[in-house]
C-alpha cells in the first residue's frame, strides 16, 4: 500500500514539475506587438502562441543567409508583414511536432512499434510549409502574368490621356480587380506617397515580385523616367509584347493538353474499355468450350 501512494505520489510531483516548467517556458515569451502587422494566414493563426514560443528560443540561432533568403521569398508572396523569417521557421518547427506527434499516436492506435512511421511524420510537418509556399509562389506568378496585359492597358490609356505615372497607376489600380499585382503596385503606391523616391519604390517592387515580365516593364518605365522618353510609346509597347507572351503560352499549353492526356488514357481508360470489350467475349468463348 505505501509504495502504491509512494509511486503515485512521485507521478503527481513529475506532472506538477513538468507543469511549472512548460509554465516558466510560455510565461518567459514576450507578446509581440502586431499594430502594424499584417493578419497571417489561417495555417500559421490557427497555432500562433506556439509558433511565438517557438520563435523566442529558436528564432536568434538562425543565420543571416536564411533570413534574408526567407524574407526574399515572403516578399514575393505578400507575407513580409505577416511573418519574420525567424516566425517562418518557428511555424515549420511547430507543424513537425503536432503532425509527427499525431502520426505517432495513429502508429500506436493501430499497433505499429516502427520508428520510422513518426520520423515520416515529423519530416512530412517539417516540409508542409515548404510545400505550400511553393504552390504559393507559382500561384502568385500565373496571377500576374495572367492581369499584367490588362494592367498596363489601363494604365497606357491613362498616360495618354494625359495623367502622369503616379496617377495613372493610381487609376490603373482602382479600376482592375483585386490580384497579387493590383495589390503589389497599390503597395508601390502607399510607398510614394510615404516619401520614398519613385524610382527607388519601382525598383523595389521589381526586388519583391522577382518576375520576369515584371522586371523588363520597370527597367522601361525607369529608362524613359531618365531620359524623358515618352512613357505611352513604352507602356504601348510593353502591352503588346505581354499580350503576344500570354496568348503564346496559351497556345502551349493547348498543345501539351494532349499529350497529358495521354497518361491517364492509357493508364485508366483503355484498360477499362478494353475490361467491357473483352469480359462477355472472354464468357462467350468459356461457354463455347464447355
Amino acid at each position: 500500500m505505501f509504495e502504491t501512494y509512494a509511486l503515485a505520489a512521485l507521478f503527481a510531483a513529475a506532472i506538477m514539475m513538468m507543469l511549472a516548467f512548460a509554465y516558466r517556458i510560455v510565461t518567459a515569451v514576450k507578446s509581440e506587438d502586431r499594430t502594424y502587422s499584417d493578419k497571417p494566414p489561417a495555417a500559421f493563426s490557427r497555432v500562433w502562441p506556439l509558433i511565438e514560443v517557438v520563435t523566442h528560443y529558436v528564432g536568434p540561432r538562425l543565420s543571416v543567409e536564411y533570413r534574408e533568403k526567407t524574407i526574399r521569398r515572403l516578399r514575393k508572396v505578400e507575407l513580409d508583414y505577416a511573418l519574420s523569417p525567424q516566425q517562418w521557421f518557428g511555424a515549420k518547427v511547430v507543424y513537425a511536432l503536432l503532425i509527427g506527434a499525431t502520426v505517432a499516436l495513429l502508429g500506436l492506435w493501430v499497433g505499429s512499434r516502427s520508428v520510422m512511421i513518426p520520423l515520416f511524420g515529423f519530416a512530412f510537418g517539417f516540409y508542409y510549409l515548404e510545400i505550400w509556399m511553393r504552390d504559393r509562389v507559382k500561384r502568385t506568378e500565373i496571377e500576374i502574368l495572367k492581369n499584367l496585359p490588362t494592367f498596363l492597358d489601363m494604365l497606357t490609356l491613362a498616360i495618354e490621356s494625359g495623367c502622369n505615372l503616379t496617377v495613372g497607376m493610381n487609376i490603373a489600380v482602382e479600376k482592375t480587380p483585386d490580384n497579387a499585382l493590383r495589390r503589389a503596385f497599390a503597395r508601390l503606391l502607399r510607398e510614394i506617397r510615404s516619401g520614398r523616391n519613385r524610382i527607388d519604390a519601382l525598383r523595389m517592387l521589381e526586388e519583391r515580385l522577382d518576375n520576369a515580365a515584371v522586371s523588363s516593364l520597370i527597367s522601361a518605365l525607369v529608362q524613359a523616367e531618365k531620359t524623358g522618353a515618352s512613357l505611352g510609346t513604352v507602356l504601348r509597347a510593353q502591352s503588346n509584347q505581354r499580350t503576344n507572351e500570354r496568348f503564346s503560352q496559351a497556345e502551349k499549353l493547348a498543345m501539351e493538353a494532349p499529350v497529358k492526356m495521354l497518361g491517364p488514357l492509357i493508364l485508366c481508360i483503355f484498360p477499362c474499355t478494353f475490361v467491357v470489350i473483352g469480359f462477355p467475349i472472354g464468357i462467350k468463348m468459356m461457354n463455347a468450350f464447355n
